[in-house]
């Protein structure tokens, strides 16, 4: 990854301050991107012992300035669609325009780690690697109310609202590469993991109907769908490569080459696609 292909552009990447964010993060500014980090909590990977470790500097949007690029950071509630709207406005102010939009926040949890009060030991210490999110527990038929609508807002609506705020910048300047994130969840129904598989197949469907509108403007649009990918938020799975045709777990470099692509010259007449990062375990037929 030497060469500077994204030099002059500006990339905003949604949850970008730990996991599969930030690798993207990285990979851009790599490339030569200014970066936007745009996320809830610009410090969640601290309750992450996994994505601790991974840190090189207390945030992203630092290790991304040691990349040599410009970058920036923001605490932003995606689910309000005025603040989505505010904070694309001021990358647009601070960088002078945004090329491309990750739209990657959200998560299969109703509650993560970094918004819990974290466990303590008998002399009130805070125990190290016991932060953990609360999963969902919800199914098709019988689904909490509150958990439906926080997964919805934090997968859905984030993604739509991103893209509905980058949408008018990129028209004007007749260019731009939007990569929504949904999910194998969203390709293969379960009666599990609900509302989150619904929330992934709905950015799919929305993806293919955005990019035919934004394509006459030279716009491509189009979605990677990882699957069993390790971060430090979900942990080593590695117990489940046996199920995995390529024999391996995925990594978060396996998913920032995919948006690289996507968001590079590489890709410029494909627009509208899904594309499973999953060592060959969906079947999409």
């Amino acid at each position: 990854m030497t060469e500077k292909k994204l030099t002059g552009k500006v990339a905003m990447i949604t949850g970008g301050a730990r996991g599969l964010g930030r690798g993207y993060a990285l990979r851009l500014a790599g490339l030569g991107a200014d970066i936007a980090v745009v996320d809830r909590n610009l410090r969640s990977a601290e309750v992450y012992k996994f994505e601790k470790q991974q840190m090189t500097a207390d945030t992203v949007v630092e290790e991304c300035r040691a990349l040599g690029v410009r970058a920036l950071g923001m605490e932003v509630d995606l689910t309000n669609r005025a603040a989505n709207e505010k904070s694309v406005a001021d990358i647009v102010a601070r960088m002078g325009h945004i090329d491309i939009a990750i739209c990657n926040a959200g998560g299969g949890t109703v509650t993560f780690a970094d918004e819990r009060e974290p466990e303590k030991d008998a002399s009130g210490k805070p125990i190290e690697g016991r932060m953990v999110d609360l999963g969902l527990t919800g199914t098709p038929a019988d689904c909490p109310q509150h958990m439906l609508t926080r997964v919805l807002n934090n997968n859905l609506m984030t993604c739509m609202y991103t893209c509905m705020a980058v949408a008018p910048y990129m028209k004007a300047q007749k260019s731009g590469k939007i990569v929504t994130v949904s999910s194998t969840a969203g390709i293969q129904a379960s009666p599990g993991y609900h509302p989150y598989g619904v929330a992934k197949a709905a950015i799919i469907h929305y993806t293919r109907s955005l990019s035919l509108e934004l394509a006459p403007f030279n716009i491509n649009v189009n979605c990677i769908a990882p699957d069993i990918i390790r971060t430090g938020r979900l942990g080593d799975r590695s117990q489940l490569a046996a199920m995995i045709p390529l024999g391996r777990e995925g990594t978060i470099e396996d998913c920032a080459k995919v948006v690289e692509f996507l968001v590079t010259d590489l890709s410029d007449y494909i627009t509208g696609k899904i594309i499973a990062i999953d060592g060959g375990r969906c079947d999409q037929r």
